[in-house]
């Protein structure tokens, strides 16, 4: 049987991520590769390895579907797993294969935990240029947006506060948190409703958003609301930049799944006649996104595209498993 303490670390996983309402896809998939990590390094000197790797095969699939909008997700538990574990065409694993593959995701997890922590801070250099110099505005509570946005103001600590419109961001009000960070952080900020982003965008140099995924075409998955509020940046004359990690981008056949949350946070009693909603995710189409800043940069349609591919490829050794 595979190492219980490996199986155990990656049920509560799963559980943790499938449940988290609080954090964006870079902390999500992050964690991910950490649970990998720890299970794989355990099992690799476990015995029966072999099973083990099966069993986290399993694991490790039903990582990727856990949160379906999140393409982040599912990418990097998916190139971890092509790292490390994917075999020879012409060949089957015996338990010598099965631990040193074992060893390898372990390394390729611990190798993504380190360009997760890393991007943002790359995130921030590249966009640099897009964000200096007049109002912003932003809508939900990306992670990468945050660090990008208060390292802002701690490089300007003795100049004038920045201003930054920031929406409440509901369902959820997560945008409420953020403007009091970055009202700490040094920021001028003026919390607005959702749908009031069309009053006030115009005052905006630019538009700052995250993305919970990237489309192969370069749309932007994101919290609802961003759609609209894309909608009224373009008709405004107001740029608007996705700021997030290149493994945010989805394979080309990636579901465009849109998660939905309970429904009693719009309706909390039940009215005879009305169904509630509550989607969580809207898309923003490419030809409303100004531009995707990564940590390599701003990134071309060609380089969305081969990013997708490459995606592509590993979710299709995920999905082929031990053969």
């Amino acid at each position: 049987m595979a190492d219980q303490p490996s199986r155990a670390v990656l049920d509560n996983a799963l559980q943790c991520i499938r449940a988290d309402r609080e954090h964006g896809a870079s902390w999500l998939a992050r964690a991910a590769a950490d649970a990998l990590a720890e299970a794989c390094g355990a099992a690799a000197v476990a015995h029966g390895a072999d099973e083990a790797l099966r069993e986290i095969h399993t694991a490790t699939r039903a990582l990727a579907h856990a949160r379906p909008s999140m393409a982040a997700l599912a990418n990097t538990v998916a190139h971890i797993w092509a790292a490390g574990a994917a075999p020879p065409a012409d060949a089957s694993w015996d338990a010598t294969d099965a631990g040193t593959a074992l060893a390898r995701m372990r390394d390729a997890a611990r190798v993504e935990e380190t360009l997760w922590s890393r991007a943002a801070g790359e995130i921030v250099t590249a966009a640099r240029s897009y964000l200096n110099g007049g109002t912003l505005l932003t809508h939900s509570r990306s992670g990468t947006v945050e660090h990008a946005l208060t390292r802002l103001a701690a490089d300007a600590a003795d100049a004038e506060p920045r201003a930054i419109f920031v929406t409440e961001s509901r369902p959820g009000g997560e945008g409420v948190a953020l403007a009091r960070i970055l009202a700490t952080a040094g920021w001028r900020v003026t919390l607005i409703a959702d749908m009031a982003c069309g009053l006030f965008v115009g005052q905006a140099r630019a538009v700052i958003v995250g993305a919970d995924s990237v489309r192969a075409d370069g749309g932007v998955v994101n919290k609802v609301g961003t759609y609209p509020l894309a909608l009224a940046a373009r008709a405004a004359g107001v740029p608007l930049y996705a700021l997030c990690e290149t493994r945010k981008v989805a394979a080309p056949e990636y579901p465009l799944t849109f998660e939905e949350m309970d429904a009693a946070e719009l309706l909390p009693r039940p009215m005879p006649g009305v169904t509630a909603r509550n989607p969580y995710f809207d898309l923003t189409p490419a030809p409303l996104v100004t531009g995707v800043v990564s940590e390599r940069g701003l990134l071309s349609p060609d380089e969305i595209r081969a990013i997708a591919m490459a995606a592509a490829r590993s979710l299709a050794a995920l999905d082929a498993g031990l053969g």
